[in-house]
């Protein structure tokens, strides 16, 4: 666990955010000192650019002999009074030759300012900030130096001009610690919500981690805790509705796994029941044609049984491509209508058919026109099956708005709104104390929906109880109809 610590993913957030904010403090912090440190020594600097136009002007009436030395000393002492500071006027080798500290002539100017020496030199001028010894005491001290070339008795000087710049310091060390430690505690609160931020962030996504092991263990009650509305809550709430169709796809399979074996056990009971009576002799061979017939029965149970799971299985996987060609819809539903109305009169019930007037262009509907007669059939016969005798069945044409729509209505038994909500489940029967279950086998109007939407229909259901029910499919016409 300790080699992982770097690798979760809401350290890698953390980590990522507090180092842009470190970098925008950091960033902010040199901005404000080195605008605070401008805004401080902008007075002080442009101060000594005007004294040093007033100090070149008494060197230059000292070299043109309008003053004496003792007029020139006075003049740099008066005029670094002004400012607080030193002038020195020095040679290319460092060398004082005027100051207005008298005891600093004939001296070599501290080691520390060599390189605005060779930057004067270069005939520029400059500031730069040194520490070493100056004022009446040689106290170690902070001063901001101006040093500007000048031409004295035909030979390069260069003139210093320095002021002390400590009290500046001061000022700029007490705005640094202000504006210091409200950055870092800043900082310091910014990682804190940064810290909490990503751990609420990267939460759901670990409880989604465990709860898909868990899935993947086969525990589907695993469930993630919704906390938010955002895009993780979102994720969240798919994460548990994919949980809770796993859960259904498997409540479903082992009520499949449940129900086949109980289609299959049935029938292979009875066949083996009835072999043994033939073979212990329990059944009289008189009686025996009678006993086989059953046995086909059975077996022809079992035989559509398979079929009907392997066309739902082919469907289902779009294994079964549907060979589309232009229906005269009109005419192939007559044709299946007329091949099952003998069937509903051998069951005691009456058939009404309605037919809109003939067209002068045949309806044509892009079908697989094997597979639209399998829906009809199965339709057809569900309403045989829960429509007692005497009753009637009506078959619907009807064509509106662009769609081909076939209706059958019956007055059978009807179903509930429980029934309803489950009828198009594999093995779902109605209740067995209604119509004729051991006639189906449950798989009927689950192959009659997919086969309805596999070829771009639609189908719907109307149903009230004791009343009969109503199923509509509709198909879209071809354009040219």
């Amino acid at each position: 666990m300790p080699k992982r610590w770097h690798q979760s993913l809401y350290i890698k957030i953390f980590l990522s955010f507090l180092a842009t904010c470190i970098l925008f403090f950091v960033g902010l912090a040199v901005f404000w000192n080195f605008w605070f440190s401008d805004l401080f020594y902008k007075e002080k600097k442009a101060l000594l650019v005007s004294r040093m136009e007033e100090v070149k002007q008494i060197v230059r009436n000292y070299d043109e002999g309008a003053i004496s030395t003792r007029e020139i000393h006075f003049g740099l002492r008066l005029i670094a009074r002004s400012y607080n500071g030193q002038a020195w006027v020095v040679d290319e080798n460092g060398v004082t030759i005027v100051s207005s500290d008298v005891p600093q002539e004939g001296m070599k100017i501290p080691n520390v300012m060599d390189k605005d020496l060779i930057q004067a030199k270069k005939n520029s001028s400059g500031f730069s900030i040194s520490h070493f010894e100056a004022g009446p005491l040689n106290q170690q001290m902070s001063l901001l130096s101006y040093y500007s070339p000048i031409q004295m008795q035909n030979q390069q000087m260069i003139i210093f001009l320095h002021t002390p710049v400590d009290d500046i310091n001061n000022i700029i060390s007490t705005v640094r610690i202000n504006i210091g430690l409200p950055l870092l505690f800043s900082l310091l609160a910014v990682g804190f919500i940064l810290f909490t931020l990503s751990r609420k962030l990267t939460g759901p996504l670990q409880q989604m981690n465990k709860a898909a092991l868990s899935l993947a263990e086969g525990d589907f009650l695993a469930r993630v805790q919704v906390t938010s509305n955002d895009e993780v809550g979102q994720l969240a709430k798919s994460f548990n509705f994919m949980a809770e169709q796993l859960k259904q796809w498997e409540d479903t399979r082992q009520e499949f796994l449940t129900n086949i074996s109980h289609e299959l056990r049935s029938p292979l009971t009875i066949l083996r029941g009835l072999i043994v009576g033939m073979n212990d002799k329990v059944i009289s061979v008189e009686e025996q044609p009678r006993y086989l017939e059953i046995c086909d029965q059975e077996v022809q149970r079992l035989q559509r049984l398979v079929n009907e799971l392997l066309d739902l299985a082919r469907i289902q996987n779009r294994m079964d491509v549907f060979d589309l060609t232009p229906v005269n819809v009109m005419e192939k539903s007559k044709n299946v209508i007329d091949l099952i109305a003998p069937v509903i009169e051998d069951h005691g019930l009456k058939l009404e058919v309605w037919i809109p007037f003939d067209y002068s262009v045949p309806p044509l509907v892009e079908l697989d026109a094997d597979r639209y007669a399998q829906i009809l059939h199965n339709l057809i016969y569900n309403a045989i099956q829960f429509t007692p005798s005497g009753k009637k069945i009506k078959i619907t044409l009807r064509i509106e708005a662009g769609l081909f729509s076939i209706i059958i209505l019956d007055e059978g038994l009807g179903m509930s709104e429980a029934e309803m909500s489950r009828m198009w489940e594999r093995f779902y029967k109605a209740d067995p104390s209604r119509g004729n279950p051991s006639e189906g086998t449950g798989l009927g109007l689950t192959i009659v929906r997919h086969l309805v939407l596999g070829m771009n229909g639609t189908i719907s259901v109307k149903s009230v109880l004791d009343q009969g029910s109503e199923f509509t499919v509709s198909f879209p016409l071809l354009s040219e109809t």
